[in-house]
């Protein structure tokens, strides 16, 4: 991959070549493809900023119906908070959302280059179902989450299948693939 792409380019590919391409979200695909799907960039590395961002973020969704902005992936590019940290910022952004009332219309997907998952070892490929090339947060609607919920799809095996399809790739399909942080 080009080291020369921006931070929305990067995430881009990710967003295509992993999260829809790979099939990890199946439910992401038509609204990426109907063009739904709003990724934005913060450059902030001050946390009110970031904050403020995602707040200003979260009223503009409140205002878009869904057929205009189905959902919002904040990129935050010079975010350098390790993942717990990233967690912990994402927990605010989670109070926020409380404070506000909006918990019942909105959730949030944390995603972060040093994504671990509890007990597995920070090599193990599953992490990478949560690895995105930057600090990243998905603000989903639940409105369209319960819609998903009643299709056909277990969203647990959803999250055992993905697992396992990236542990069974080959080394060389692994790297092909994930090279988004070249």
């Amino acid at each position: 991959m080009n080291k020369n792409l921006t931070a929305i380019e990067r995430s881009t590919y990710w967003l295509e070549e992993i999260v829809i391409g790979l099939d990890l979200c199946p439910f992401a695909r038509i609204p990426y493809k109907n063009g739904l799907v709003r990724l934005i960039e913060n450059k902030s590395i001050l946390e009110s900023d970031q904050l403020s961002y995602f707040l200003d973020e979260l009223e503009l969704l409140q205002k878009s119906p869904a057929s205009i902005i189905s959902t919002t992936l904040i990129v935050y590019s010079k975010d350098k908070n390790d993942f717990d940290n990233f967690n912990d910022f994402v927990g605010l952004c989670e109070d926020m959302l409380v404070e506000s009332a909006l918990e019942e219309h909105f959730q949030l997907i944390a995603f972060h280059p040093e994504f671990q998952f509890e007990g597995k070892d920070i090599n193990d490929r599953s992490n990478w179902v949560g690895r995105a090339p930057y600090s990243t947060i998905h603000i989903l609607r639940n409105s369209e989450i319960e819609l998903a919920l009643e299709s056909s799809i277990d969203m647990k095996e959803i999250s055992i299948r993905n697992e396992e399809r990236i542990s069974k790739m080959s080394d060389a399909e692994f790297n092909l693939k994930f090279n988004y942080f070249v």
